[in-house]
């Protein structure tokens, strides 16, 4: 690798590193293959001529589709087929350059992938059914590994604390079944961002990924929030309050991720030496549920205030005079 390539590496880093983060924690399904799969697309879309790049697709593909003893269930079909259709339909958005930016064209993935699995579900019933059942067999796995760890310490599980922790684990498992679909478009953004930015690291036109603290996105999005509160509250039904429900998740996350950009921009504004900063973050680790709420405002009144621009244009008058 040269220098330069170096260099592009290493200012790209953190930002990946919380893309991938993202993708991991958020996942309701196996993150290895949400993040192969597109990466060896983008490998093979990017760099046809790179023998190297297509060798390590070749590799990725071939982890991802073996198929063990147990694993050829409708399950590992819907898994590997969501990565397929996420992937290739970012591709071709990439190729028509419609929509130009990055958030856009992975927001522009989720949008007609789920749009294309929930118009099959309405075709064929049965798929949604199945499709269900195989997400709540899967959290459960995860629930009952998350039980397993609790019980390997008798003294925390036969605690007040144990059974607070069981009722949390039981009640996320829960909310995860219906809301798997707002996590899972997250998810698969964040994935594709990441793999995005790696795969295409070496080309010409190739651009580092912005730092976190400029994290955004349309204002016209906050319409969709309008939207998923809108369906909470009417009395449309069970299958409008799930819709309003994942919508309202998939946004309120969006604002929260973009209220904590704007608070981390106000730190590396406001803080001046390693100290400060070490005192912000231990400060946002104590105090997380007010951090939490104040992103969440921030974030949702940024669609108006524009407070980025508008603190930078104070800063500049400021350091002018």
């Amino acid at each position: 690798m040269s220098e330069a390539g170096t260099n592009r590496l290493r200012a790209s880093l953190v930002p990946m590193a919380c893309l991938v983060a993202v993708a991991v924690m958020l996942s309701p399904v196996r993150p290895f293959p949400l993040l192969a799969v597109p990466f060896a697309l983008f490998l093979v879309a990017l760099r046809p001529r790179d023998l190297f790049g297509l060798a390590t697709a070749v590799v990725l593909l071939a982890l991802v589709f073996r198929v063990g003893p147990s694993d050829a269930d409708s399950g590992w079909f819907m898994q590997r087929g969501w990565c397929l259709l996420a992937g290739g339909l970012f591709v071709a958005l990439t190729i028509l350059r419609r929509p130009s930016g990055l958030f856009d064209r992975g927001l522009g993935t989720v949008t007609v992938a789920m749009a294309g699995i929930s118009l099959a579900v309405m075709l064929q019933p049965a798929l949604g059914t199945a499709l269900d059942g195989w997400m709540e067999l899967q959290i459960r796995e995860a629930a009952t590994t998350a039980y397993a760890i609790l019980a390997a310490d008798p003294q925390a599980a036969s605690g007040s604390l144990g059974e607070s922790v069981r009722a949390a684990i039981e009640t996320w498992a829960v909310f995860q079944h219906d809301v798997y679909p707002a996590l899972l478009a997250l998810a698969t953004m964040a994935a594709l961002a990441a793999c995005w930015y790696f795969a295409g690291r070496h080309g010409e036109d190739y651009e580092n990924p912005p730092p976190v603290r400029e994290f955004g996105f349309r204002d016209e999005l906050v319409w969709l929030l309008v939207a998923g509160l809108m369906l909470l509250v009417l009395p449309l039904g069970g299958g409008a309050f799930r819709i309003g429900e994942n919508a309202t998740l998939f946004m309120v996350a969006l604002y929260l991720a973009r209220g904590g950009a704007i608070l981390a921009w106000i730190a590396a504004v406001a803080a001046t030496s390693a100290w400060t900063w070490v005192f912000l973050v231990v400060g946002a680790v104590l105090a997380y549920p007010i951090v939490f709420g104040a992103a969440l405002v921030i974030g949702i009144g940024d669609t108006w205030l524009h407070l980025r621009e508008r603190l930078a244009t104070r800063l500049v008058d400021r350091s002018g005079r």
